[in-house]
């Protein structure tokens, strides 16, 4: 099985807040977005995949979707399919777009940048960021993400309320490595 049989995608999904957040109206105010990155085989249905039938490779909280969805298509990624899900009894509803990315440089590159851009607080410096991730050596890209994705496996079924920050220190120390923040 070569990497061409392989596909990634990443989803959004909403996970319940402990508490309500004043600061947000809507989805937000109740709900916080994560993304999840899944790899497949070609010919797999990524929505069927994407709606519970498989476990992801990665999950966080995230910020800034528009933004992740942007450069997945600077990356070549394409959206395959988006449902609307409703929560709370039908009075919310939130958009969850399927992408697909061309391959597995692309994946670890919209990895590595999903995970740096949710440690900024307000996106003013995410264009450095894109440019920063775009012209990566794919050697560092390759280090770096898998350090998050054995971070993840080691914390997945762990109880800790702060397990996310495991992930979160790869994306903060590139931001120190490089003067991004």
């Amino acid at each position: 099985m070569g990497e061409e049989d392989v596909e990634y995608i990443f989803t959004f999904r909403v996970k319940r807040r402990k508490r309500v957040n004043p600061s947000y109206e809507g989805v937000l105010r109740y709900y916080r977005y994560y993304i999840d990155y899944l790899s497949l085989l070609r010919g797999q249905d990524p929505v069927k995949a994407g709606l519970g039938g498989s476990e992801p490779l990665i999950s966080f909280p995230i910020r800034f979707n528009e933004v992740l969805l942007d450069f997945a298509g600077e990356l070549g990624g394409s959206i395959v399919d988006v449902r609307r899900i409703g929560l709370r009894r039908g009075e919310l509803f939130y958009e969850k777009p399927f992408v697909s990315l061309p391959n597995e440089i692309a994946f670890r590159r919209h990895l590595l940048f999903s995970l740096t851009a949710s440690t900024y607080r307000v996106p003013s410096r995410l264009n450095t960021l894109k440019k920063f991730v775009l012209g990566m050596n794919a050697n560092f890209l390759n280090v770096l993400t898998t350090i998050a994705l054995d971070r993840f496996k080691e914390v997945r079924g762990t109880s800790s309320p702060a397990w996310h920050w495991y992930m979160f220190r790869v994306g903060r120390a590139v931001k120190v490595l490089y003067n991004l923040d």
